[in-house]
C-alpha cells in the first residue's frame, strides 16, 4: 500500500527542490494572516479549510511539497488530498514548516498578497 504522503527534510527540500530546480508545487496550507507573515518564496496559498472547495485548483503536473508553520497542517492536507482524488501525484510533507525553514536564516518573504496571489 502506498503512504498518503513522503515525509521531506528541510535540507533535501532546499537542495533537490528549491534551490535545485527540480519541477514542484510547494502549497502553503496557513491562514492568509500567517502567509504575509512569513512565507518560503513561490508558496501558493490555499489554507487548510480551503482545501475542498479549491482542490480543482492545485496543478498534479508535478510532486506536491505541503507545507505549513510547524508541519501538523500540512499531513493533514496532504492525507485529504490523497483520499480527494490526488492519487497519481507525490504528496510530500515539509518536515518543520515555515517556523524551522526561518530558524535556518533560509529566504523568506513577507508582506500582503496582491491580486494576483505574488
Amino acid at each position: 500500500m502506498t503512504p498518503d504522503f513522503l515525509s521531506l527534510e528541510q535540507d533535501d527540500y532546499k537542495t533537490r527542490f528549491y534551490a535545485g530546480g527540480a519541477a514542484h508545487l510547494l502549497l502553503d496550507v496557513r491562514t492568509l494572516e500567517e502567509y504575509e507573515t512569513v512565507r518560503i518564496p513561490g508558496a501558493l496559498l490555499i489554507p487548510l479549510d480551503e482545501l475542498p472547495e479549491r482542490i480543482a485548483e492545485i496543478p498534479t503536473t508535478a510532486p506536491i511539497v505541503l507545507v505549513c508553520r510547524s508541519g501538523m497542517r500540512s499531513q493533514m492536507a496532504a492525507q485529504f488530498l490523497r483520499h480527494a482524488g490526488l492519487g497519481d501525484v507525490t504528496l510530500y510533507n515539509l518536515e518543520g514548516g515555515t517556523q524551522a525553514w526561518a530558524r535556518r536564516g533560509w529566504e523568506t518573504v513577507s508582506g500582503e498578497v496582491n491580486s494576483n496571489g505574488g
